[in-house]
């Protein structure tokens, strides 16, 4: 086969666009620290990096998840530390009330008034919200959960003067609301108010109606009794434990959580490493590659510009 000088130069032209566009990709994966910029470059790789990536989102949702989760019952069992120390208070406010030498002035003046605020300290603790959402409502986390009124009925006071008492009522729902840490793994995110909360709050009342008309023991009368303070302190202890009992089983949750989110950060990490693997360029490698890229590409183009320089208009038109 005849070698024309065309040929010649075309394939001089040819070997120098091939070491150039060698020089291009080269420059590209140092430039970006990917080992390619399309998918057709490495099929294989490519392949297994966009699996490696729809995996590390789904790792990133239920790490997000657990976050969020961790934050709201971390929440809640700091509201519950609070409302432990507010029956701690109202506890000491009864016992003091039980001592005989008050008098019946001085349970519904200063006693009785010190519970009221505890009543309305109590109530705003039970309408705890995270991010705007109320964390004891159940599925009805866009309203409070515990709403404080005036009683339709009167109550006479110790003197026998009408007072108007607090009813509290719980306005959530039911709802316990689960969140996905995992595939396999659902956690209970909420604790009901109308469980946990509410029969602190309505013994919280009673207690303030009791300092307030004077009532210190069972007089046996079922009618009366509820409303007396050796009954009261009775309720108030059984809150208590409630209290504790709800916050214990929080307790247990966020260490739940606490552990999902460790071993979710674990496998991301593996993850991440293993998409760097696929991916990301060897640095050292490729600079390396790029100088004997560029010494190879420097040696073609002196090469064909001697070769075709050489030629003459008559060797072209030959």
């Amino acid at each position: 086969m005849r070698i024309t000088h065309m040929m010649a130069t075309e394939n001089a032209i040819k070997n120098m666009a091939d070491n150039l566009e060698r020089v291009s990709k080269l420059q590209g994966k140092l430039s970006t620290g990917k080992q390619f910029q399309a998918a057709s470059e490495d099929p294989t790789n490519a392949s297994a990096s966009l699996s490696l990536r729809s995996h590390l989102q789904t790792l990133e949702s239920y790490s997000s998840t657990a976050e969020n989760t961790r934050n709201w019952m971390t929440t809640s069992d700091s509201a519950f530390e609070k409302l432990e120390q507010v029956a701690n208070r109202a506890n000491n406010l009864v016992l003091r009330g039980l001592n005989d030498s008050l008098s019946g002035n001085e349970r519904a003046s200063s006693l009785a008034a010190e519970m009221r605020t505890l009543v309305d300290e109590a109530v705003e603790i039970g309408n705890t919200s995270v991010n705007g959402q109320y964390i004891f409502s159940g599925y009805q986390v866009n309203q409070k959960s515990f709403v404080l009124s005036n009683a339709a009925a009167p109550l006479l006071d110790f003197q026998g003067n009408p007072f108007t008492p607090k009813t509290v009522a719980y306005t959530g729902d039911t709802g316990n609301m689960q969140r996905n840490l995992g595939p396999d793994q659902a956690v209970t995110l909420n604790v009901r108010g109308d469980q946990a909360i509410l029969g602190f709050l309505q013994n919280l009342i009673l207690a303030t109606n009791a300092l307030t008309q004077n009532n210190i023991t069972d007089t046996g009368n079922p009618a009366t009794d509820p409303l007396t303070l050796q009954s009261v302190l009775t309720g108030l202890k059984s809150s208590l434990e409630t209290l504790d009992q709800y916050r214990t089983s929080n307790g247990a949750r966020m260490r739940q959580v606490e552990s999902a989110a460790n071993f979710l950060e674990s496998v991301k990490l593996e993850t991440k490493s293993l998409l760097s693997e696929k991916e990301d360029a060897n640095m050292a490698e490729g600079i390396a590659l790029l100088a004997n890229q560029q010494t190879t590409y420097e040696a073609v183009l002196e090469v064909s510009q001697r070769a075709i320089s050489a030629l003459s208009l008559f060797d072209y038109l030959r």
